[in-house]
């Protein structure tokens, strides 16, 4: 069965839509660092805290992380993760984040707020 039109394109009805992502060969060089940089960073720091301080400082900071990830307000209110920020040390960097793709201060989330603090006085 031929699966093209008579203009020698693909028939979409046939074939179905492709993805033009799928088409694109691989991005950016930098593409895979600069996503992974925070990370990347803290791996760097906790490695350098533990051949200088001992085993004892990444364990602790890594379990300060974990913490304050876990902090948040109450539903519906966004948090802005200071604590987890100050830890990182990226509470003064400003990056594309902070200026364009800011879910947290800008996203909107519309919930009944009885609803989701009763869900919460479930957890207590």
């Amino acid at each position: 069965m031929d699966t093209s039109s008579y203009t020698g394109l693909p028939n979409k009805l046939c074939q179905g839509l492709t993805s033009v992502k799928s088409t694109l060969t691989t991005g950016h060089v930098l593409e895979k660092s600069e996503t992974t940089f925070v990370e990347n960073r803290d791996k760097f720091h906790h490695h350098m805290a533990r051949s200088v301080l001992g085993i004892q400082a990444p364990l602790k900071l890594q379990t300060e992380l974990q913490i304050a990830s876990k902090i948040g307000r109450l539903p519906g209110l966004p948090s802005s993760r200071l604590m987890l920020d100050v830890l990182r040390g990226t509470n003064e960097d400003i990056s594309f984040d902070d200026i364009l793709n800011n879910q947290r201060e800008f996203g909107e989330v519309q919930i009944d707020p009885h609803l989701a603090m009763d869900k919460l006085d479930r957890f207590f």
